[in-house]
């Protein structure tokens, strides 16, 4: 899932400031193709939310000059099916050029392998990851400072965790690291709605991302670093703005009965200071962040949902056949509708 940044005018509201964005460039009509045997939708729904991400879209467009790879270039494949959806007539249009380029990089891992089902997620986080090798050729994606790498500079959360205690004020070494995709288990996030309901606390919708904090926390206990006896949880601080958040639901069974729970805590709008212990950057700190797009499984089939700028509504934007599915899916966008279909729009058109 992933929230957005919502650009408004200077004093004007964001209604006010909306413009609508190209239907030529969005084409709702098109899809990607999915033979059977293929496997490819956990592949077509990773792109076609990447493609709906205004911001990300713009940003690959300029790009143009890349470390290429032939037959195994990620980036070029990408380009390519973009291209494609903005210039194409055709409703339907291949992956494979993409699917191939994967299976050719990731042959040594064994992973994305052509009719192999993968994980969507996975294969969403390593395009990024790609895109920066692509674009910067260096392995260090902890470390990345170029400002062409939209992976980085749109999508990464660069974090450091420490344990400090409360009893005694010892803290750890601070330990730096980078995610493109800051994974929660639905388990924990659904005993934590438990805990707040059992409280009688009423579950607003500007507090998802305290909930996925508290998830996150739960039960990562340490000892004090100088032995005073206190188990101390660990705390995560953010260091910068990501204009892009990207949440994976870790679930622990393929079959879970947590299913309604889990959409029923999802939450439309994410304050960075929630999800985080603490955050440094100062715009981090008013950003507020908008749901934008889903990527779902269900009935061992991928399908993606995307808000569009243009009309203010979520869309469907893969083929899905799967009765249960389309239930599922339509009960957790109706209840998201209550919340935010009027106040989605920005002042950059998407283009």
């Amino acid at each position: 899932m992933a929230w957005v940044k919502m650009f408004k005018k200077p004093g004007g509201g964001l209604k006010k400031s909306y413009q609508p964005g190209s239907m030529l460039s969005l084409a709702l009509t098109k899809g990607l193709l999915n033979e059977p045997g293929q496997n490819s939708c956990f592949l077509n729904s990773a792109v076609q939310v990447l493609w709906q991400l205004d911001i990300f879209r713009r940003s690959l467009r300029q790009l143009s000059g890349h470390f290429c790879l032939g037959d195994a270039c990620i980036f070029c494949a990408l380009k390519s099916i973009f291209s494609q959806f903005q210039q194409s007539r055709e409703r339907v249009l291949p992956s494979d050029s993409l699917r191939n380029a994967l299976a050719e990089t990731f042959k040594d891992e064994q992973r994305f392998q052509l009719g192999l089902m993968d994980d969507a997620a996975e294969c969403f986080e390593n395009i990024l990851e790609r895109i920066h090798l692509h674009i910067v050729s260096d392995a260090a994606t902890d470390a990345c400072s170029s400002k062409s790498c939209i992976t980085h500079q749109k999508f990464a959360m660069m974090l450091y965790e420490q344990f400090v205690c409360r009893c005694c004020g010892a803290s750890s070494d601070p330990h730096p690291f980078t995610e493109f995709v800051h994974y929660v288990s639905t388990t924990a996030l659904c005993q934590q709605v438990d805990r707040m309901l059992g409280k009688n606390e009423r579950l607003r919708s500007d507090m998802f991302g305290e909930l996925l904090q508290a998830a996150n926390n739960t039960g990562d206990l340490r000892s004090c670093p100088s032995d005073c006896g206190q188990s101390i949880k660990i705390r995560r601080v953010l260091m910068n703005c990501p204009e892009i958040v990207t949440i994976g639901f870790v679930w622990d069974a393929e079959q879970s009965d947590l299913t309604d729970d889990v959409i029923r805590s999802l939450g439309p709008r994410l304050n960075l200071c929630g999800l985080f212990n603490r955050v440094t950057d100062e715009n981090a700190k008013r950003s507020e962040l908008h749901l934008v797009g889903m990527i779902c499984f269900a009935s061992k089939h991928y399908s993606a949902f995307a808000y569009h700028t243009k009309s203010s509504k979520w869309i469907n934007i893969t083929c899905l056949c799967i009765p249960y599915y389309v239930k599922l899916c339509v009960r957790s966008l109706s209840i998201l509708e209550k919340y935010y279909f009027t106040s989605l729009t920005s002042s950059k058109p998407a283009i």
